[in-house]
């Protein structure tokens, strides 16, 4: 059987000598070769007998590793010796997976490596390695169909092989191999109950099943059989303990959520039945009885699948309370919104993105009050708290998407002092925070801030997938793809330059560093999907148009979804145009995605990839912020910005999304070089890329987050030193309101700008956090707590807090009157900003009335049309610190009315070209955040018309619609302004909640009326994915079977044609016969699908949330 632990581990220690390491280097090097189909004489001097050498090294390592684990304690980790285990099944798949010249031994040594890493909880790793190997024996077709969570096939296989029938057979050994494959069948029966029931006691069964094996195997001297069910053993080990049923019940407040959580999982394509090693490490915390804290996991760990357990906890716990899920970005808060939906809808849990910038209208308090998880960006969630729609009151669970989002930058320091702010508003009201990143190299600082205990930190290395880092390097004649790792593997001339072969082009191709790494994507791509990434958004479409030329003369067209391409298809015609680069490199499965881009086509974009991996993504660094997109190569072209470059945790944000859970064993990212130098300029600028790729693979290098609010603070007191201001003059001069009368002209003037960054927070903090109207005490330890705080230097502290409380005291001198200093609060613009507005609200009030009275659709668009004009002008001189790019009022005036009305970009852009920055940025965010701070200025109960027409025209801005009814169809889903419009016109969405709409449009009948083929296209999608979410129904009728010692519950097999009920354990069986009247063959081998018997009646019921019995 096993070997003594003792010579286990001294046999290790051989097997890791430096000649022995060499060789396991060799065949790393030898595979990543053959993987990028190198050719063979490009191959440095391997060891000949390299494959066999490799073999013997991977098989004592099994040996040992199995041995150590069978005789370790229950109770140990356990984690030293499973990686022995993951080190062998690396060295198998090395030495077999892509080396077609070893044949005869090749499927059942990659069917061990598998094996090997599955035990290892390296479960992604596993499936590869199986997923497209055939063995001619039911045991490791078994065994494979587990690995990859088919258990469809499982489940008609187990059958198969468990009913065969036994015939004489006179070879012993052929009658303990038919043994040993009924009872293997027989586990994997008692598995796929497990899978739906959570039965421990099924484990109990398994474990006296493989006790008999072992001692046939032994018997017998079947000693394939005998390696195979050891690591079985320890395979079905490892998945109990990392299994759902084994992880949650004992974590999660609700047994019944919690197992109906589970079995709709196990339901899923593929099934998801067990966690990550990440996520066992980081639930814990999640859910645990705690303030919250930091889910550190790499990218592609697992975080979204975390929180949402921690959601399901917080609301079976509290079932009249919601969740707010804070994502930075707007696609990133669509994507989890179809994340949670695809979990959550099912179990009855409500979820809803509100879409848009810094307003917030009536559409947002319904979706709101119909939501238990209400998913936004920070601005959308400061919006709604602040104008009174209650959201905070029932909040029991804030979750922050990529909390390493902070710094220095406009953006981030507010975002910073609004979970400052509710991040005391939690701690006073009992309501958990959990902050989620990837890159976050001193998370215990920011644990200190959200949970007020540094120690509260889940942290995990694990991912799904190794890295692999290497240099792209071009010469002006070839690219060398240069590894990093031992052996140091190369590959010459992965591309050479040569004529292209078509067309007029007369140079060569490629010809620059950019065609260059056009072609190795597209040679990379034969492997999986490779994202060029350039930090240089105006480079995507020039790297676009080179790897088209690199596919060929003529590429096929991209095999996409027929509905989300009609989809996708219609967005980019109504907002780029028929020709755009963005259309015809997405025909051939070449995604380009930048920041530049409208937001509807982002959208569309990244729903097209979440469908089906495309060949190449080319993209900026607006892809790496959390959008979820699988990708086996990342090829970086330039970390250059402008003349700055992406820090070393931007590098990791994005390039540590190589490797695909499932897809791929190891993730590549190669750094581009251009290596020509013909002088010492040149020579120079080589050796600063060396050095900076070096820079960037060392992840330890990685810069900590700060806190930009901090910075702010640390530079006011720089000022102050540098412009020989006294400390205490100046902390004087800010308390009374006088900066521009006591300090210097241009620290002054930068001081009254910074301070426009924070200044809402202090007065909404103070609102929410003084005791009598006036005292400031609050303000230090609600700072003294603040990641600010945390980090800034000791000696200063005291100064830093000096500075929030004078600028506290002199806001609330300059606005004394309380009713007023809510309704700056709520306007959630800077003070400067909001005040204005408010001494002008009577022009505003009377600018509104032509909206109010308008008489029908027309005139409400013309109304609209001037108002926003007025606000336009009135922004240009009240706002301006508001706006970065502000187009002329002659543009304006051109673009505007076409806007609103819902004509498509593509045509305004023919008569102004930059009409997609400015639906973007002015129209999509700046202007619609002036607009709803004026509504926020009137009276919420005698004024409230006005606050409603206010609403209503920043909506209208913000998405480019005329009224209410295209509004609420596009925020239902009808992500184009086009097709929202056109079906406004019917009928049956007037008047109608976006809830209502959504049914509407799921049971659409597009027989019914005439509307264009983009409609349409919409509205199979939207009805599609409707459809998908709605369980499969099934029946069959109940049935008498006496008999005695019938057990109480019995599944329905069936093989070649044949049906049997059969236990659990498949100690009990009977074979029945489908008829007309009990047609068994119809829902045979239906994962969840089982007989229950009450009394003498046998009922068919169902532990699939997919599957219902009617």
């Amino acid at each position: 059987m096993s070997i003594p632990v003792d010579y286990a581990s001294a046999l290790l220690k051989s097997l890791f000598q430096d000649r022995l390491n060499n060789l396991i280097a060799q065949a790393d090097a030898r595979r990543i070769l053959q993987e990028v189909k190198e050719s063979p004489e490009n191959y440095p001097a391997f060891d000949p007998l390299l494959t066999e050498k490799v073999t013997h090294i991977a098989y004592a390592l099994l040996s040992c590793g199995c041995s150590l684990i069978e005789g370790a304690d229950d109770s140990a980790d356990g984690a030293e010796n499973l990686g022995i285990l993951e080190r062998a099944g690396k060295l198998l798949s090395d030495a077999y997976r892509y080396n077609d010249s070893e044949t005869d031994e090749k499927n059942y040594n990659l069917l061990i490596a598998g094996m090997a890493l599955y035990a290892a909880k390296q479960y992604s790793r596993a499936f590869i390695v199986l997923k497209d190997i055939n063995l001619d024996f039911s045991v490791g077709q078994l065994i494979i169909q587990f690995v990859k969570k088919d258990f469809n096939s499982l489940l008609k296989s187990t059958s198969k092989v468990f009913f065969e029938d036994f015939c004489e057979l006179s070879d012993i050994h052929v009658l303990d191999e038919w043994v040993i494959s009924h009872e293997i069948a027989r586990i994997f029966m008692i598995i796929t109950d497990y899978v739906q029931t959570g039965n421990k006691d099924d484990f109990t069964i398994i474990d006296d099943i493989f006790n008999k094996l072992l001692l046939v195997a032994v018997d017998s001297n079947l000693i394939s059989f005998w390696l195979i069910i050891r690591l079985l053993r320890i395979i079905l080990s490892t998945y109990f303990k990392a299994s759902l049923w084994s992880v949650l019940p004992p974590l999660l407040s609700s047994q019944y959520t919690t197992k109906n959580y589970i079995q709709l999982l196990s339901g899923f394509v593929p099934p998801v039945t067990e966690l990550w090693p990440s996520q066992v490490a980081a639930i814990p915390l999640a859910v645990g009885e705690n303030d919250g804290g930091i889910i550190n996991l790499r990218t592609s760990g697992g975080k979204t699948r975390v929180a949402e357990i921690a959601i399901i906890n917080t609301l079976s716990s509290n079932s009249m309370s919601k969740v707010l899920y804070l994502a930075p970005f707007r696609s990133l808060a669509f994507e989890v919104e179809q994340s949670l939906s695809k979990v959550f809808n099912p179990l009855g849990i409500t979820v809803s993105q509100l879409y848009g910038g810094s307003t917030a209208n009536l559409t947002d308090f319904e979706l709101i009050n119909e939501s238990q998880v209400v998913i936004a960006t920070p601005e959308k969630a400061k919006a709604l708290i602040r104008c009174g729609s209650g959201l905070e009151t029932k909040i029991k669970l804030i979750v922050v998407d990529e909390g390493h989002l902070l710094g220095a930058e406009e953006r981030y320091i507010k975002n910073e002092m609004f979970l400052t702010h509710i991040k005391e508003f939690a701690s006073r009201n009992q309501i958990r925070m959990l902050l989620l990143s990837a890159v976050l190299p001193n998370a215990n600082e920011l644990a200190e801030w959200i949970a007020a205990d540094s120690n509260l930190v889940a942290k995990s290395e694990w991912k799904p997938s190794l890295e692999r880092l290497g240099l792209l390097l071009w010469d002006g004649t070839r690219v060398r793809l240069q590894w990093k790792s031992d052996g140091d593997p190369f590959n010459p001339n992965f591309v050479q330059k040569a004529p292209l072969g078509f067309g007029r082009r007369r140079n060569p191709f490629p010809n620059d560093k950019k065609e260059a790494i056009a072609a190795t994507a597209v040679r990379l791509a034969q492997t999986g999907t490779v994202m060029i990434y350039s930090a240089k958004a105006n480079a995507i479409n020039g790297l676009a148009e080179s790897v088209l030329l690199a596919l060929g003369e003529h590429p096929n067209d991209f095999d996409w979804d027929e509905s989300l391409w009609n989809v996708f298809e219609s967005v980019c015609k109504e907002e780029l145009g028929d020709s755009d680069i963005v259309l015809t490199a997405a025909q051939k499965g070449v995604i380009c995605h930048n920041n530049r881009l409208p937001a509807l086509v982002r959208i569309a974009i990244e729903r097209l990839m979440r469908s089906k991996a495309p060949l190449i993504i080319i993209a900026s660094s607006t892809l790496g912020q959390g959008v979820n997109i699988g990708i086996s190569t990342v090829i970086v072209s330039t970390p250059y910005f402008s003349n700055e470059t992406i820090s070393n945790r931007d590098f990791w944000n994005i390039c540590g999304r190589a490797g695909r859970a499932f897809s791929d064993v190891e993730g590549k990212i190669l750094y581009a070089i251009d290596t020509k130098a013909s002088n010492d300029k040149e020579r120079w600028r080589v050796r600063k890329d060396m050095n900076l790729a070096d820079y960037y693979f060392n992840n330890q290098q990685m810069e900590k987050v700060q806190s930009g609010l901090f910075i702010a603070l640390r530079q006011i007191y720089k000022c102050a030193e540098e412009t020989g201001t006294d400390f205490s003059l100046l902390l004087e001069a800010i308390a009374n309101d006088s900066i521009s009368a006591n300090i210097h002209g241009e620290f002054a003037k930068w001081l009254n700008t910074l301070f426009d960054f924070l200044d809402d927070e202090l007065l909404a903090m103070h609102e929410d956090f003084n005791s009598d109207g006036t005292d400031l005490d609050w303000v230090e330890p609600v700072f003294r707590k603040s990641l600010a705080l945390i980090q800034a230097e000791a000696e200063h502290k005291e100064d830093y807090i000096n500075l929030l409380r004078a600028r506290t005291k002199a806001l609330l001198n300059r606005i004394p009157n309380r009713a007023a200093r809510k309704k700056l609060i709520a306007s959630g613009i800077p003070l400067t900003v909001s005040m204005a507005i408010l001494d002008d609200i009577d022009k505003f009030k009377s600018l509104a009335l032509s909206f109010i009275l308008s008489t029908d659709a027309e005139d409400q668009i013309e109304q609209t049309n001037n108002i926003v004009r007025e606000i336009e002008i009135w922004s240009n001189a009240n706002a301006a610190n508001l706006m970065e790019f502000v187009p002329s009022q002659t543009i304006l005036d051109n673009f505007r009315h076409c806007w609103i009305s819902g004509m498509p970009l593509s045509e305004i852009i023919k008569s102004e070209p930059n009409a997609a920055k400015i639906s973007k940025d002015y129209y999509g965010y700046t202007l619609p955040w002036i607009i709803h701070a004026i509504s926020q200025m009137f009276d919420s109960e005698s004024e409230q018309i006005f606050i409603q027409a206010y609403s209503s025209i920043a909506m209208f801005v913000e998405l480019g619609l005329p009224n209410v009814t295209s509004s609420n169809i596009y925020l239902a889903g009808v992500r184009s302004r086009g097709a929202a419009l056109e079906l406004s016109n019917f009928d049956v969405f007037q008047n109608k909640s976006i809830s209502e709409v959504k049914r509407i449009l799921s049971s659409f009948q597009l027989q019914d009326c005439e509307i264009s083929e983009t409609t349409k296209a919409w509205i199979k999608l939207l009805s599609d994915s409707a459809n998908s979410q709605k369980p499969k129904e099934v029946s069959f009728p109940a049935f008498t079977w006496k008999r005695n010692g019938l057990p109480d519950k019995l599944y329905l097999r069936e093989t070649n044609g044949d049906c049997f009920l059969i236990s659990e354990d498949g100690y009990f069986y009977e074979k029945v016969e489908s008829t007309s009247e009990l047609p068994f063959l119809e829902i045979a081998n239906i994962q969840g699908l089982y007989f229950k018997r009450d009394d003498d009646i046998w009922n068919l019921r169902s532990n699939n949330p997919k599957i219902t019995v009617r």
